[in-house]
């Protein structure tokens, strides 16, 4: 196996003031470099962490060493405060928290809710996008991203853009264009998964039947 990189532009590092640093979901662990070194840059970082329930909740104490403070949530109300991530970050607002920066990483409609609730407020946002890549090199076009009217390559004019210019509508409708692919892997994974196990139980009795060894 070979790895490529550094690829794209580098997060933006340095003392802003207050960040918020959003994560849904696996975007947390995108989330948490970047909240390290913005604490480590003097910034206050306040960091909020949502998933569907308590068991997809990750990086949690790896979060709380680099936030000032930390709020999690989750879909269901199995752990912490039942939510979503936008919540915390309302009540942020409505509390009159002054927000320096809002970095969003998470599943699109998050994102693009993060986005519409900042673009009323004024408060700079960014946003990290995950579109389909192949090369990494700006060359199939597969990662291509509408931002302020421009088509742009997440994978070298990105990952990070600011969510206010992002084209959501767009990157939706692109990222559903393999859907029904994506769907059949998925379906022949779980069969092939199946196979599998029901073929390692039937080995295992087998061994055991020889073995005159009942269950």
């Amino acid at each position: 196996m070979d790895v490529v990189g550094p690829l794209g532009k580098p997060s933006e590092i340095e003392k802003f003031g207050t960040v918020v640093v959003m994560g849904g979901g696996v975007g947390t662990a995108m989330a948490y470099p970047t909240a390290a070194a913005l604490k480590q840059a003097g910034n206050k970082v306040i960091s909020i962490v949502g998933a569907r329930n308590k068991e997809l909740v990750i990086l949690e104490r790896e979060m709380r060493e680099v936030s000032d403070v930390l709020m999690i949530t989750t879909d269901d109300g199995s752990y912490a405060d039942k939510g979503f991530v936008t919540d915390k970050l309302r009540q942020l607002i409505q509390n009159g928290v002054p927000i320096n920066l809002v970095l969003a990483i998470g599943p699109i409609p998050m994102m693009r809710a993060v986005a519409d609730m900042t673009r009323s407020e004024r408060i700079r946002t960014l946003v990290s996008l995950n579109p389909i890549m192949i090369d990494g090199t700006g060359m199939c076009g597969g990662c291509r991203v509408l931002v302020d009217n421009k088509s742009q390559f997440a994978c070298v004019d990105g990952p990070e853009f600011d969510a206010h210019q992002v084209n959501f509508a767009v990157l939706v409708q692109r990222n559903g264009a393999y859907r029904s692919q994506e769907q059949q892997s998925l379906a022949e994974y779980r069969r092939a998964l199946e196979s599998h196990l029901k073929n390692t139980e039937a080995e295992g009795n087998g061994v055991c039947a020889a073995k005159g060894v009942t269950q």
